[in-house]
């Protein structure tokens, strides 16, 4: 079997708002294509090489909760990037398109070489980009 995750499908509350933020993120980090569908519900989508990220609008009962990392489910979703520069021109835009910085961009002990930057989205869902050298 092929390893590699194809799709992930997120909710937000202020689907508007939410498809803007990735709208503008997406294709900065290698997902450059889009597209909106109205059926079974609207929905909109970024494909990329490896595979897509698609938004939804949440369902009305639970449109006044917020995400939180701590529950059962998904905890956060980290993307790749081609280097720190990248990151570091990402993370000077995030907070003027809907996004939340929660910490800077800089270097950390995960593995030698990796650095990021750690931020939310409009709805608070925890995202990260990353680069770290390839072994060698």
């Amino acid at each position: 079997m092929r390893s590699g995750i194809d799709h992930l499908m997120i909710n937000a509350n202020d689907y508007e708002k939410t498809t803007r933020f990735y709208a503008w993120l997406m294709p900065r980090i290698g997902y450059p294509r889009s597209e909106s569908l109205a059926e079974p519900s609207s929905m909109t989508g970024f494909y990329g090489d490896s595979g897509s990220l698609w938004v939804l609008p949440s369902d009305k009962p639970y449109r006044d909760q917020v995400f939180d990392k701590g529950r059962v489910g998904l905890r956060e979703i980290a993307f790749r990037a081609e280097s720190r520069e990248q990151i570091d021109e990402l993370a000077r835009g995030i907070s003027s398109h809907g996004g939340r910085i929660l910490d800077p961009p800089r270097e950390y002990d995960y593995r030698p070489g990796y650095y990021s930057v750690f931020f939310t989205d409009p709805d608070g869902l925890k995202l990260e980009v990353v680069h770290y050298p390839d072994p060698d």
